[in-house]
């Protein structure tokens, strides 16, 4: 039996259910569902159409299939990650836990930096995956796409709960890895070959990353399906999870050629005599044409779960055996064309714009379509409640941050009513921490003054309420010097410098952070 620990992540804003209901009743609840599970890298909260538009606000983002799949499922106006920054949001999710209880609330470094002490490192063995947990539940596993939680041995995917593994080890990629491919040396992750269960692997000319990503979902998919011996009902075909971590639209903003001709068919060359590329585009341009890549993605993974042979007959479908799970590990980051409306600050902040993302979850005939969850949800809580769905058997010394919500799902009940949430990153010489209780969310940056937030009433942040609930700031302050009672220092540093700055600064600094002063 699992072993839980009091939540430790945070959420805002309220709206209601649509009148058609949250979900259908469960009569199926026994049944263990594949679980495709995508992820986006640093994607706005406005930069997706059905999050634009359940807010209000306009985007030029064009993703038909995203928004398609939206109104086949549940949408989360209150979807959380753990921490703002990629690897630990990560961390967060496949662990189940909090990366400051293990040390993983830094980015690992670069591995072409050679940083011989945390190169060697990642999250750490002790901590049990959900893929493993799957895996060992008879789940046929695959990871495609960004990992970011380790490169040696020990911390390689395979290792670590997946069957199959495509895709890259750091924290991202040229887009044209066939370029990158020929370059020597090779300075940085983004220029390394991508691999293929621990073995270098050539990508083909000309392809762009993006798509080779989704393709080879397709065929986990197909293959998987092929290798069903039976049906869900009777309970002797293998299920499968699918963990898709595309790395777009992070940097660097690299569009395929074909989509941004599509979207900005006027577009006149400022240097034709160079060729006609990302390069001639804006940043904005090129993070729109990049989604496009994504929405195509998903839609082909749709259409393959709907007809895994491609024969036109769609009487193979597994897609109502098939949950999906769409959201991104932060938010977007602004100086690189992200777009985070109606919320404040960005990548690496623990205002909204920080931690608060796009998500939406599909389930054929198990979420009522069209149906939006207005309560706080967390990434913390998929570890668990995929373990539950799967029926699968969480270690008894395991412990998680999050919980099972599919109860609360069906419902309609706030999981995560009354209970205090955090969120902490770590500046150079002070930190940056939100707490969370109810509506209220008290925030400090740095060592400057408390500042709070109706965060049912005022997603964006803007009028700071801290005077009238000074007994608010004074609990939520001792809740987080216990919290970070909790923690263990970073297990390594993304650079030299960044090691070097936190020994000058005798960081944490716990003590001065969690001051009411």
């Amino acid at each position: 039996m699992m072993k839980l620990t009091p939540l430790t992540t945070a959420f805002c804003l309220l709206v209601t259910i649509l009148d058609n209901g949250g979900l259908v009743a469960d009569e199926t609840s026994t049944l263990r569902p594949n679980i495709v599970f995508i992820l986006c890298d640093d994607l706005g909260y406005a930069d997706v159409g059905f999050n634009a538009k359940e807010f209000g606000v306009s985007t030029d983002a064009v993703t038909p299939e995203l928004d398609e799949l939206a109104r086949r499922g549940m949408i989360f106006r209150q979807a959380y990650v753990s921490h703002p920054f990629c690897g630990p949001s990560r961390m967060a999710l496949l662990s189940g836990r909090m990366p400051h209880c293990f040390g993983g609330q830094k980015n690992l470094p670069n591995q072409a930096l050679n940083l011989r002490d945390y190169n060697q490192k990642g999250i750490p063995v002790s901590e049990t995956l959900i893929s493993t947990v799957l895996q060992n539940s008879g789940y046929r596993t695959a990871c495609i796409g960004k990992w970011h939680l380790g490169h040696d041995r020990p911390f390689h995917p395979n290792r670590r709960g997946f069957d199959e593994f495509y895709g890259f080890l750091g924290g991202g990629h040229q887009y044209f890895p066939s370029v990158t491919d020929k370059v020597e040396p090779k300075v940085n992750d983004y220029q390394y070959f991508l691999e293929r269960n621990g073995e270098k692997t050539l990508s083909p000319e000309g392809e762009y990353l993006t798509d080779m990503l989704s393709g080879d979902a397709v065929r986990f998919i197909r293959e998987s399906a092929s290798l069903e011996s039976g049906s869900l009902e009777s309970g002797d075909r293998q299920p499968f999870f699918l963990y898709l971590a595309y790395n777009a639209p992070h940097a660097p903003l690299q569009a395929k050629t074909a989509d941004l001709q599509s979207l900005f068919p006027e577009h006149v060359p400022t240097q034709p005599a160079n060729g006609v590329d990302f390069r001639d585009y804006t940043k904005r341009q090129n993070y729109v044409a990049m989604m496009v890549a994504v929405d195509r993605g998903v839609g082909q993974i749709v259409d393959t779960l709907h007809d895994p042979n491609a024969d036109g007959d769609d009487s193979d479908s597994i897609a109502e055996e098939t949950l999906i799970v769409f959201l991104s590990d932060n938010g977007g980051k602004v100086s690189q064309a992200g777009n985070n409306a109606p919320l404040t600050d960005d990548k690496g902040s623990t205002r909204e714009g920080g931690i608060r993302v796009p998500m939406l979850m599909v389930w054929p005939g198990k979420l009522a379509a069209g149906a939006v969850f207005p309560h706080p949800v967390t990434a913390l809580d998929f570890y668990p409640t995929f373990a539950s769905l799967a029926g699968a058997e969480v270690p008894a010394e395991k412990q998680l941050d999050g919980k099972d919500i599919w109860a609360s799902l069906q419902s309609g009940v706030a999981p995560h009513a009354n209970e205090t949430l955090f969120w902490l990153r770590h500046h150079g010489g002070g930190n940056e921490v939100a707490i969370r209780r109810g509506d209220l969310k008290a925030y400090r940056k740095q060592f400057g003054k408390w500042q709070v937030y109706d965060a049912k009433n005022d997603p964006a942040e803007t009028a700071d309420i801290a005077r009238e609930h000074a007994d608010f700031v004074e609990s939520s302050v001792n809740a987080g010097a216990s919290w970070s009672k909790t923690h263990l220092d970073p297990q390594w540093h993304d650079t030299e410098a960044g090691r070097t700055t936190r020994l000058e600064n005798q960081m944490p600094r716990y003590e001065r952070t969690f001051q009411s002063r």
